[in-house]
C-alpha cells in the first residue's frame, strides 16, 4: 500500500462515522450536583471538591478571570474539568477523570490552542495526552488541573507530530478537523485526528472522533497509536520501504514523512537530554523557547504547503520545511548542552572574509544570513532563543539571530 493511499484513508474517514466524545454532559456546578449525581463538584470559588465529604481534591482553586470560564461536567461515570480561555492567546483545556471512593484516575487531557500564520491566518492545533494506570494525587499549593496537566503531558508541548494535509478532506460547512500528537506516560506514541461539527472553534459538545481516539466511554476499545492500522495513522506508513530511486509524488511522500519522522524523534530525546543539564530556571526558558519554535515551524511549514496547494508537490514542500526546520533546531539544541554551534555558519562566514579580516568577516555574516525575513512568530522565537544563549555562552543577540535566519528551510 503506498504512501499516498495512507494519506487518503487517513484524513477521508467518512465524517458521518465520526462519534461525539461526549455524549452525555451534565453540568456539576455546585448548586446543581445533587440533581445531576455529581461525586465531585465545582465551587463558587472555583475549588473542586467531594460532594459527599465537601473535601477539596486539590488546596488551590482553579483559576478564573473576566476571560477564563471554568466548569466541571459528568458524563457518564467520568468527569471533564474544562477551562476555556478567550483572550486574543485563546485555548481551550479539557481534563477528563475518574472519580471513586475518593481515589482520582486521570483519563486524559486535551489541549487546543490558537495561533496564526503569516499568509493563512488564526489557525488551531492541540495536544491529547494519556496516561498510565497509576492512581494520581493532587500536590498541594497547585491547582488541581495544573498538577494534572504536568502529570499527563510534562514538557511536551514542545513537541508535535504533523500529518500533511491531502486534498479532497470531506468536512461539513462550518466544521473542521484537526491532528494532533498523542502521549501516553509522557511519551510520543502517534497522532489523533479530531472533528468539530457544526463549529469553528473547539467546543466541548460538537467533539467528535475521527481517528485513533476514543468514540465512547471505555479505554479497552482503544488501539495504542504505536500499533495503529493504517486506518487509523499515518505514522503506520513508516513500516513501509522508503524507495529513494522512486520520483512519484507517493513515493516522494511517503520518504519524506519517514525522514521527518526520525529527526523529529531524534529531536525529542535531545530536548528531554538538553532539559536534564540545566538549571530549573534554564528548563523553563527552554520550555518557552521550545513552544515559541514548535508555532513558528508550524506556521512557517503551513504557509508552504498554502503556496504550492492544492498542487500535488504540496505535501512534499511542506514536510521538506518540517524536516529542515526541526534539523536546524536539533542543532540548536545540541547547541545549549554543548555551547558548540554546529551549524557552519560562522566557519563559512570565516572561510569567506578569507584575509579581509573583521570588515570582511561582518560582510560574509550578513551575506550568509540571507534577506531579511521580518516575521513577528520567527522573531518572537529567534529573540527568546538568542536572548538564552547569550545568557548562556555571550553569543551576540545580533550574530545569533543572522545565524539563526541562516538556518530557515526556504530562505535561499
Amino acid at each position: 500500500m503506498n504512501k499516498f493511499f495512507l494519506l487518503v484513508m487517513f484524513f477521508c474517514t467518512p465524517v458521518v462515522a465520526a462519534e461525539p466524545i461526549f455524549q452525555t454532559l451534565k453540568s456539576c456546578a455546585q448548586d446543581v450536583s445533587v440533581t445531576n449525581s455529581c461525586s465531585v463538584v465545582l465551587d463558587s470559588n472555583g475549588y473542586v471538591i467531594d460532594a459527599g465529604s465537601d473535601q477539596k481534591l486539590s488546596d488551590t482553586a482553579e483559576p478564573t478571570g473576566a476571560l477564563n470560564l471554568v466548569e466541571l461536567y459528568r458524563d457518564g461515570s467520568r468527569y471533564v474539568l474544562a477551562h476555556e480561555n478567550f483572550s486574543r492567546a485563546q485555548s481551550r483545556r479539557w481534563l477528563v477523570f475518574g472519580y471513586e471512593g475518593g481515589r482520582i484516575q486521570l483519563q486524559r487531557i486535551y489541549i487546543f490552542s490558537l495561533d496564526t500564520s503569516k499568509q493563512s491566518g488564526p489557525y488551531w492545533h492541540g495536544y491529547d495526552c494519556r496516561p498510565d494506570s497509576e492512581p494520581f494525587t493532587p500536590p498541594s499549593g497547585v491547582p488541581f488541573s495544573e498538577s494534572a496537566m504536568q502529570a499527563l503531558c510534562g514538557d511536551v508541548e514542545g513537541d508535535v507530530v504533523v500529518v500533511p494535509k491531502a486534498p479532497g478532506i470531506s468536512i461539513p460547512s462550518k466544521s473542521w478537523a484537526v491532528s494532533v500528537p498523542v502521549y501516553r506516560a509522557l511519551t510520543r506514541v502517534g497522532a489523533a485526528t479530531y472533528l468539530f461539527r457544526g463549529s469553528e472553534e473547539p467546543e466541548l459538545q460538537t467533539f467528535s472522533c475521527l481517528s485513533n481516539c476514543v468514540s465512547s466511554t471505555s479505554e479497552k476499545a482503544e488501539t495504542p497509536a504505536g500499533t495503529a492500522s493504517s486506518k487509523s495513522s499515518v505514522s503506520a506508513s513508516a513500516k513501509e520501504t522508503c524507495n529513494p530511486d522512486s520520483f512519484t509524488n507517493p513515493d516522494l511522500i511517503m520518504c519524506g514523512q519517514q525522514s521527518f519522522e526520525r529527526v523529529d524523534a531524534v529531536l525529542n530525546e535531545q530536548y528531554k537530554n538538553t532539559l536534564t543539564i540545566l538549571a530549573p530556571a534554564d528548563k523553563k526558558q527552554l520550555t518557552d523557547v521550545q513552544r515559541k519554535w514548535v508555532r513558528f515551524k508550524e506556521a512557517y511549514c503551513e504557509d508552504m504547503y498554502l503556496a504550492t496547494f492544492p498542487g500535488a508537490e504540496a505535501p512534499i514542500d511542506k514536510l521538506v520545511c518540517l524536516a529542515r526546520a526541526t534539523t536546524a533546531r536539533l542543532g540548536e539544541l545540541i547547541y545549549l548542552q554543548t555551547g558548540l554551534p554546529n551549524d557552519g555558519f560562522y566557519k563559512a562566514a570565516s572561510l569567506m572574509a578569507g584575509q579581509d579580516g573583521e570588515r570582511g568577516l561582518k560582510a560574509s555574516i550578513n551575506l550568509l544570513a540571507g534577506g531579511d525575513f521580518d516575521d513577528p512568530v520567527w522573531k518572537q522565537y529567534a529573540d527568546a532563543h538568542c536572548e538564552m544563549s547569550f545568557r548562556l555562552f555571550r553569543e551576540g543577540r545580533a550574530h545569533c539571530v543572522l545565524r539563526m535566519r541562516f538556518q530557515l528551510p526556504m530562505n535561499r
